[in-house]
């Protein structure tokens, strides 16, 4: 059993309130006896219980990471750098994954109400819904968005251009001459997707081309809807040219579908993905996407936070970072 202020109390001979406030440096104790529970303290390697200490004062130094989907590609940058930047801040990280369930976010957002955690970065690409905007609206609970938005209060939010993303992609296939593109997709109900949905309108429309209904294929994200969406897209009568596929586990089921129906990338398909990560770093022949600036996504969204705890002013309520695109093989057919 781990040593409590009330065993060194009694080792002490002193009361609880002694020890604590030998502990935490606090006036009332004479220098005889603080050194007589500092060295118990230090014989037996005692820590005060941090999370019991926080509630007493309502500071707890922990930070909750509230994540929409924790197997979701690319979070384990974010959730490295918010830890970093925490740990150099004293605090320490939590990971709560939601699973996209309401109730069990309402449940981790408790923790930031009852001030069981200090504060709370939000990551998700939704918009923000009643439980966190119930939240929020308490001007003492401090929540950071991260690829997230809300479009009722202004919350400090962090998030990645994906208009941008889409247009980079969309454009850059249509640069190679291609006219016919597709976009493979996750639901358009979900913000981040539906921002680079736009991004592919917006570069059709300067380059004066007219958008296919059926070359736009919402799907619910997985490996095995990339893999489907090409060969219903094989089914029309004119195939496109290239395909922007909005997420990495999209484009490796995409990619396996065109090789096992005996085509060839780049010289058959173009391809373009959208996220960089230990997945798409694999693809053969090496994919095109659109890079996020996931490190800083996690530092900005860390240290909001903590400034908002320390009662600093934020220089931007909202910081929009900007992606990049890294052009490979995938992406550059002879053009048709």
């Amino acid at each position: 059993m781990p040593l409590t202020l009330k065993d060194i109390a009694r080792m002490a001979g002193v009361a609880e309130s002694t020890v604590s406030r030998a502990i935490n440096n606090k006036p009332g104790v004479s220098e005889k006896t603080k050194e007589k529970i500092l060295n118990i303290v230090k014989e037996y390697n005692f820590k005060p219980n941090q999370l019991a200490q926080g509630l007493a004062k309502k500071e707890t130094h922990i930070l909750a990471l509230i994540l929409s989907d924790l197997t979701t590609p690319g979070y384990t940058e974010i959730i490295k750098k918010v830890e970093d930047i925490a740990n150099e801040n004293n605090y320490q990280v939590i990971l709560c994954n939601t699973n996209n369930d309401l109730e069990r976010e309402k449940a981790y957002l408790d923790l930031v109400s009852k001030h069981r955690v200090d504060g709370a970065i939000i990551l998700g690409g939704e918009l923000a819904d009643k439980n966190i905007l119930r939240t929020a609206l308490n001007k003492e609970d401090a929540i950071v968005l991260v690829n997230c938005l809300s479009e009722e209060i202004l919350i400090p939010t962090v998030l990645v251009d994906n208009a941008m993303g889409g247009y980079l992609a969309t454009k850059h296939l249509l640069d190679q001459g291609l006219k016919r593109v597709a976009i493979i997709m996750g639901s358009s109900e979900d913000y981040l997707e539906s921002e680079k949905l736009n991004g592919y309108f917006q570069a059709h429309q300067e380059k004066g081309i007219k958008v296919k209904r059926e070359y736009i294929i919402e799907t619910t994200g997985k490996r095995k809807d990339g893999y489907d969406s090409f060969f219903k897209i094989t089914k029309l009568s004119e195939l496109p040219q290239g395909f922007f596929v909005t997420s990495d586990l999209l484009a490796v089921g995409l990619i396996e579908a065109v090789k096992m129906g005996a085509y060839f990338i780049p010289d058959d398909f173009a391809v373009v993905g959208y996220g960089e990560s230990i997945i798409t770093s694999i693809i053969n022949p090496p994919l095109t996407v659109v890079a996020e600036p996931l490190e800083e996504l996690g530092r900005l969204a860390a240290q909001y936070l903590i400034d908002l705890l320390d009662n600093n002013d934020l220089e931007e309520s909202i910081k929009v970072l900007e992606p990049v695109l890294k052009v490979r093989k995938s992406s550059n057919p002879p053009v048709k």
